[in-house]
């Protein structure tokens, strides 16, 4: 009767493990199978055609165009800022920045790579006023992920390239000299 019940634990125990493991490697065939028909080029188009989009609004005075590149959780984060988090805390800031006379960014895209649940954009910036005059340059990243069937913004932080001096208050430039 002992014996017995030893088999029917090693028994239940062998089924336990057997499935445990069978479902392991299914979860890893479906990650590989996943990740093999994920096409980076083709996110590299999505994302081509998003920053055009966003640099076409921003022109255009837009900011619900601009805010719509974004997920509905995304954050922005820049030196010597706040971070703004949410659509519609971007597209408040994005407006702002426009009535402070900010008109044109030009994005140039210097590397992506990722998967198909984010994908990473390094990339330069200009920003440049309504007189096309150079404002800012600088370099950015921004994590990409799909929202509603479309890469969206996820996180996008930059920083500017120029010396601290260029912009600057007089009271900022004392504090940053001493």
């Amino acid at each position: 009767m002992v014996l017995l019940s030893y088999l029917k634990y090693f028994a239940l125990s062998v089924c336990f493990f057997t499935l445990l493991f069978s479902c392991n490697e299914g979860d890893k065939r479906s990650i590989e199978n996943s990740a093999a028909a994920f096409d980076i080029k083709q996110a590299e188009a999505a994302i081509a055609q998003s920053n055009q989009s966003f640099m076409k609004s921003f022109k255009a005075g837009d900011s619900i165009g601009v805010s719509n590149c974004y997920t509905t959780d995304a954050k922005t984060m820049s030196a010597n800022m706040p971070p703004f988090i949410g659509r519609e805390d971007i597209k408040h800031f994005i407006s702002e920045t426009m009535k402070r006379g900010i008109k044109l960014f030009d994005i140039s895209t210097v590397k992506i790579w990722g998967d198909s649940s984010m994908v990473a954009e390094e990339g330069t910036y200009k920003i440049l006023d309504s007189t096309e005059k150079q404002v800012d340059k600088g370099k950015y990243i921004v994590l990409w992920k799909p929202e509603a069937g479309n890469w969206k913004m996820f996180r996008d932080i930059w920083t500017s390239s120029l010396p601290v001096d260029t912009f600057a208050t007089k009271e900022e430039k004392t504090i940053i000299k001493n």
